[in-house]
C-alpha cells in the first residue's frame, strides 16, 4: 500500500503586466486581464467591460498624436 501525503497549498502569485490602467474606466489597480486564449481581448474586472487590442490601438494612437503636437509647441517663457 502506498500513502499520498497532500500537496502543500500553491501561493497565488500575481503575474502580468503591472498595473494597466483600464482604456474604459480609467482604475489603475492592475484588475485588467487578458484571454490566453485569444490573446487580444481583455477585461476589465472593476467596469465588468471587456475590449481588444484595437481599441487599445487606437487610444494610443489619438494621444501619440497629441503628444507630437506637444514636442513641437514652442516653449513659453514668461
Amino acid at each position: 500500500m502506498t500513502a499520498t501525503l497532500p500537496l502543500p497549498q500553491a501561493q497565488a502569485t500575481r503575474k502580468g503586466f503591472a498595473h494597466l490602467p483600464c482604456i474604459l474606466c480609467g482604475n489603475a489597480d492592475g484588475n485588467v486581464t487578458l484571454a490566453l486564449e485569444d490573446v487580444s481581448q481583455f477585461h476589465c474586472n472593476e467596469c465588468d467591460e471587456d475590449f481588444d487590442a484595437d481599441a487599445v490601438r487606437q487610444q494610443i494612437e489619438q494621444w501619440r498624436a497629441v503628444l507630437d503636437w506637444c514636442a513641437a509647441a514652442p516653449v513659453v517663457k514668461e
